[in-house]
């Protein structure tokens, strides 16, 4: 997967393992349910469908429609195995806002 960047600098080989890690996220996921539910919007998603030239960590989601039982949470066991089918380990921190 690395062999499609340019690595030149540490910071692009960095960046590079970050998105091919949100691309690994994004196949898992809709490999579920979860896009039923949620869209994928924000600056990672514009750089990674329209190729905006901005690297950004975050990965925005939005509930299509209100929904009270929705759980993220949910979804990290299929998340977490799907990282893990490629060696990857994943671990979650949650942030108060």
């Amino acid at each position: 997967m690395l062999s499609t960047y340019a690595l030149g600098t540490h910071i692009n080989a960095i960046h590079a393992l970050k998105e091919i890690i949100q691309a690994l996220t994004l196949h898992t996921l809709s490999k579920t349910d979860f896009f039923s539910h949620a869209a994928f919007y924000g600056d990672t998603a514009l750089r990674i469908f329209h190729g905006l030239d901005r690297f950004s960590e975050d990965m925005d989601f939005s509930l299509k429609t209100k929904d009270e039982y929705f759980n993220l949470e949910t979804y990290l066991p299929a998340i977490e195995q799907g990282l893990n089918s490629y060696g990857l380990e994943m671990s979650v921190l949650y942030k108060k806002k």
